[in-house]
Parts: structure tokens; C-alpha cells; sequence
């Protein structure tokens, strides 16, 4: 199965919090993107379900990948915001 990917991530990326982290113009939709939120992370072949963490006010995103295959965790990707 094919996924969009809602934020580009290099999950080898971690700072001082252990958690990798992204910018938040790097997400497709930059309102999908609260903490709480469940979206596709990743980069090329390397997808995961994650939950957004964190998002500081310079537009840093943290984030904790879900253990698994997108398809195991896809029940828990939050909906697009209205």
C-alpha cells in the first residue's frame, strides 16, 4: 500500500530530548501537525506512523515513532483537521 507522508523526518536526527525532530514547514499540511496528533513520518522508504510530540514556537516538531509497519498503526493516524 501506498502512503502520503504527512511530515519529512530523518528519524536519525535527535537533539538533547532523545526524540528525532523536524521543521514544521517540512509537513504537507502544517495543521495536521498538534501534539497528540498521529500522522505518517518519514522519509522515502522509511515511513512510520508517530506522534507529534511536541511544536516549539520557531517551528521545531518533535516526534515519537510508533513501533511497527505503517499498516499496523494506520488505525491511529488522527483526521485531517476541519
Amino acid at each position: 500500500m501506498s502512503y502520503t507522508i504527512d511530515i519529512y523526518v530523518d528519524w536519525n536526527t535527535q537533539d538533547d530530548t532523545g526524540l528525532p525532530w523536524t521543521f514544521l514547514d517540512q509537513a504537507a499540511d502544517p495543521s495536521r501537525i498538534r501534539p497528540g496528533a498521529h500522522v505518517i513520518a518519514g522519509h522515502d522508504d522509511a515511513l512510520a506512523v508517530a506522534e507529534i510530540v511536541d511544536l516549539d514556537d520557531e517551528g521545531v516538531v518533535h516526534l515519537r515513532q510508533l513501533p511497527g509497519p505503517v499498516s499496523a498503526n494506520a488505525h491511529r493516524l488522527s483526521a485531517p483537521v476541519p
